[in-house]
């Protein structure tokens, strides 16, 4: 059956296979996310990204943060080490401006607007997929920025066992095992990991600060995850998915008041479950007409867990503040081939519950969404449109489009462009005030609207590829804080701006020389607040990787190099994160069929950086200094 859909990549010929082709898919070559029907990448229009399972095992010991910012276009910032929170930022956007998708199902909380992609194994996925540029006229809210589709190991034909230990510095270890197998008619997989790091602290030190020598514990890390699945072909036409995925983390973190007074000194942890069900159900109506229906569901359940000198001098018990994010998803998705390219047609059903102990005005909301989408491959052009509309009971309905063209030069050049509209809904947080003293929500916030116009042009053959894309990209109604940067413990609220603006391009390619490959990437762009002409936070004007891999024998020898521009972490443009350069070296060895080592060398030069700041005294969170960590897996 696999057979059949991969002989049928071209969009025609797909949605003629026997079998609805979904998520499943485990080829570099097909795309999904910029669709939402499988494709070949060299046939997508927008600007994509596919971290493939050869680049997964060998990130080694790399958490999924760590894997994303050596991606073209995205930074990441994060407070202060492994399991400490971590956000994305898609080509100058903001962290509410991206979904992380696992399976196709939306993992995020509610409260935040993001994702806790801290707390996702780099073991539990097979493949990755970035989009870049709008895509709420395909996924609705909150995708001004882009799409990460995460996709989980998954069942394969025959029966293959492994398992791979880890160890490194910081004391971290690492286990993982599994099993994918199956024939013609079932397949499923079952994947079990497990790490534990003392980790650092999460806050540099700072000898002008007498406080902060109390605060530099270590700040350790644990991590259990489970992931499942189960496919039968219940006939000849028609197929049964069912999913299941599940992160289970401990974390010890720094808590910025705690360099304050000595009041704040003591244990500051969170526990954090990310979980997802999923069924699909999937079938070929007739020759032309694919259909699917699947339900799901996601939790993303956070437990903040503090107690200081403070709670200890008045016999309390501490904080313990639960934030509970429940996501119901339905997707009734009908594909038709017509004379002239294919017609998709979408339901999406959303609603979001939340659970707190914090007081918020409301603690639902739902959203229905319809699409229609019409692609066409045809001879060397290349059209793809959707247009959406949502319709959300928290704010008023959306209408978004997105149209886009490319055109084949010859068998090695191509131009595309495209020109899209996207939004973002508030985060509960955002929009509702909260039972917390330092900072409460704003229910007059409008929704963040962006027009995004780009153009490429790009250049494969039989030994690499390059591309350069363009983009601009106008945001109306930009949600940001607002408070006191002068006072350490001033109230701060949220407010929409007129606009920002966010402009650049990015440059990626790789090339194969004999024995070596080089690939790379480079964005370059201006991230600013309009009214104000500041820099938008945690935004360089440079961000970049090179990548040289050396290929002999059993050895797979390479360096990566990472970089970043400066970057402000306030609004105002006060606290100043200096620009960084990170060198890292790797190295496999296949051992012989079934056995291979990893070697990996991360921050070779043992450079001082920060991702980010806390407060107005500007606290900055540490990143790992140097660190080796080996890797060696047996597949049975």
């Amino acid at each position: 059956m696999k057979k059949i859909i991969l002989s049928s990549l071209l969009i025609a010929q797909l949605f003629t296979a026997n079998v609805f082709a979904d998520t499943e898919l485990k080829t570099d070559d097909v795309f999904v996310t910029a669709t939402r029907t499988p494709i070949l990448k060299n046939n997508v229009i927008a600007d994509v990204t596919t971290i493939s399972s050869e680049d997964i095992e060998r990130a080694g010991s790399s958490s999924l943060p760590e894997l994303l910012q050596r991606q073209p276009g995205i930074e990441i910032s994060n407070l202060g080490g492994p399991g400490k929170v971590s956000t994305i930022g898609i080509r100058g956007t903001s962290s509410t401006h991206s979904i992380v998708l696992v399976d196709g199902i939306r993992l995020s909380a509610a409260t935040t607007g993001f994702s806790a992609i801290e707390h996702i194994p780099l073991s539990q996925i097979e493949k990755i997929e970035i989009l870049r540029g709008p895509a709420s006229s395909l996924y609705g809210q909150d995708t001004i920025g882009g799409v990460i589709q995460i996709f989980t190991k998954k069942g394969v034909d025959g029966f293959k066992p492994y398992v791979d230990i880890g160890y490194g510095s910081y004391n971290t270890s690492n286990f993982k095992s599994g099993v994918r197998a199956g024939n013609n008619q079932t397949t499923y997989a079952i994947n079990f990991a497990a790490m534990n790091t003392d980790g650092f602290s999460a806050f540099v030190p700072n000898p002008a600060n007498a406080a902060n020598s109390i605060n530099l514990d270590k700040d350790g890390y644990k991590n259990y995850s489970l992931s499942s699945s189960l496919s039968h072909k219940i006939n000849q036409d028609y197929e049964i998915d069912l999913q299941y995925f599940l992160s289970k983390g401990k974390n010890h973190f720094d808590n910025r008041f705690a360099n304050s007074s000595p009041l704040f000194h003591g244990n500051y942890r969170n526990e954090i479950k990310l979980e997802t069900y999923a069924m699909n159900i999937k079938g070929q109506i007739n020759k032309t007409w694919q259909s699917s229906i699947k339900l799901s569901q996601s939790t993303d359940k956070y437990l903040d867990l503090q107690k200081n000198n403070l709670v200890t001098f008045l016999d309390e018990d501490g904080v313990n503040d639960l934030y509970k994010t429940t996501q119901d998803q339905l997707s009734w998705q009908n594909n038709i081939v017509l004379p002239k390219g294919s017609i998709t047609f979408l339901y999406d059903f959303l609603k979001q519950r939340i659970k707190t102990t914090d007081l918020y005005e409301k603690t639902q909301r739902t959203n229905h969404g319809v699409m229609v989408g019409y692609n066409l491959i045809e001879d060397k052009h290349n059209f793809q449109t959707n247009f959406r509309k949502d319709f959300n009971s928290a704010y008023d309905d959306a209408i978004t489009g997105n149209i886009g063209y490319a055109y084949s030069i010859n068998s090695n050049w191509s131009l595309a462009s495209s020109y899209g509209t996207a939004f973002v809904s508030p985060s509960f947080n955002f929009l509702y005030p909260l039972s917390n003293s330092f900072a409460f929500g704003n229910p007059n916030l409008k929704p963040e609207k962006s027009k995004n116009i780009e153009a490429s042009i790009r250049y494969r053959d039989d030994s690499g590829s390059m591309s350069l894309t363009m983009f601009k990209n106008k945001i109306d109604d930009l949600i940001i804080y607002i408070g006191d940067d002068a006072v350490e413990f001033s109230r701060t609220n949220t407010t929409n701006i007129n606009k920002a603006l966010i402009e650049g391009f990015t440059i990626s390619g790789d090339q194969f020389f004999g024995h070596f490959q080089i690939k790379g990437s480079a964005t370059g762009q201006s991230a600013k607040n309009e009214d104000t002409d500041k820099y938008l936070p945690r935004r360089a004007s440079l961000i970049g990787n090179i990548n040289l891999n050396y290929y002999i024998g059993r050895w797979n020898i390479g360096a990566e190099e990472t970089f970043s521009g400066n970057r402000f972490d306030d609004a105002a443009n006060k606290i100043n994160l200096s620009g960084y350069a990170l060198t890292n070296i790797v190295a496999d060895y296949k051992i012989n069929d079934k056995l291979k080592l990893n070697l990996r060398l991360n921050n070779v030069f043992d450079k001082d950086y920060s991702l980010a700041a806390e407060g107005a005294s500007g606290f900055k969170y540490q990143t790992p200094g140097r660190s080796l960590f080996t890797n060696l897996r047996y597949d049975f």
